[in-house]
């Protein structure tokens, strides 16, 4: 018995509908730039996978925000939930995927530029747009690598607000499931 699971990200800017690659971009004033990870492939194909989940194990989108003014960044998927794509009356709940964020840039992440929602404990996935990055109690203005980001996905851990059985408890049936994560950089 084996699934898949495969994210697939975009990028908006100001809740429009232009992709990260756009150049020049739709407002030169911010962008978000997926380096790479645009798409995330998580192999169910061991019992302790089903059981423990997945751990960040190479799942990883490296993002650099550029902005001339403060920002925060949201994310959310695309749908409610999984739908299988052998057979779309198989179902998974979004929060099974989590996502930890850590800061490669110059501009820190203690709160003193950026307020990292995501720093210890994974945000889990949500249909609604969920913060991960905000402005903390300076500006978090940047460029380059000012404003660098990894961003760790995982999958049924059970950490952090995720859902707390495990994909093995939730009889989750084998599939592929699939779907996109939109990433939103608005004005802080």
């Amino acid at each position: 018995m084996k699934f898949y699971l495969v994210l697939f990200l975009v990028t908006f800017f100001l809740r429009s509908t232009a992709f990260s690659q756009d150049f020049p971009p739709p407002n030169p004033s911010m962008s978000v730039s997926i380096l790479s990870g645009y798409g995330i492939v998580f192999n169910f194909d061991a019992i302790d996978d089903y059981t423990d989940g997945i751990m960040n194990e190479g799942q990883s989108t490296y993002i650099r925000i550029g902005s001339v003014i403060d920002w925060k960044l949201q994310f959310a998927a695309d749908q409610s939930i999984f739908y299988g794509e052998n057979n779309p009356a198989n179902q998974m709940e979004l929060n099974n995927v989590g996502v930890i964020v850590i800061s490669t840039g110059t501009n820190v992440d203690d709160g003193s530029q950026i307020i990292n929602h995501a720093q210890s404990v994974p945000i889990a996935l949500q249909s609604n747009e969920v913060t991960l990055l905000s402005k903390g109690t300076e500006s978090n203005k940047g460029w380059g690598i000012e404003n660098a980001f990894i961003l760790n996905w995982e999958m049924g851990t059970r950490r952090g607000n995720m859902n707390n059985q495990s994909i093995f408890e939730q009889h989750i049936a084998p599939d592929t499931y699939t779907l996109t994560i939109v990433l939103t950089l608005t004005a802080n």
